[in-house]
């Protein structure tokens, strides 16, 4: 069971419509804004090469805390990289073909050999 944090709404406009918020958040990150703030890093659990690059993100230690999971690896900051200069494809994760995973698998692999070297 979740410990939840109760907190007094002081806002205006309806206390429901409050609660619901957080709820309407989420559902504009999964269906994906078509904003810059769209977040690049979300992933496919059954694509073994999106897995492949979660077990990646571990072990270059790109990872923040979790209060259900423990450390989960910093999709957020995946998603900064993928939209950066330094990244190989500069495309969301989910539009990412075969072969564009395998050349992120690969700068990943050549960024875990030159950080533990």
């Amino acid at each position: 069971m979740m410990k939840t944090k109760p907190y007094t709404y002081t806002g205006t406009g309806s206390a429901i419509a409050d609660y619901h918020k957080p709820k309407t958040e989420l559902q504009n990150i999964i269906r994906g804004n078509k904003s810059a703030s769209k977040n690049w890093g979300l992933f496919d659990k059954n694509n073994k090469q999106h897995r492949t690059i979660l077990s990646q993100l571990r072990q270059l230690q790109w990872v923040t805390a979790s209060e259900k999971w423990g450390e989960i690896p910093d999709i957020n900051r995946l998603s900064e990289f993928l939209k950066s200069d330094k990244s190989p494809v500069n495309k969301p994760l989910n539009d990412m073909t075969p072969q564009e995973l395998s050349k992120m698998i690969s700068c990943f692999d050549s960024v875990i050999t030159k950080h533990f070297k």
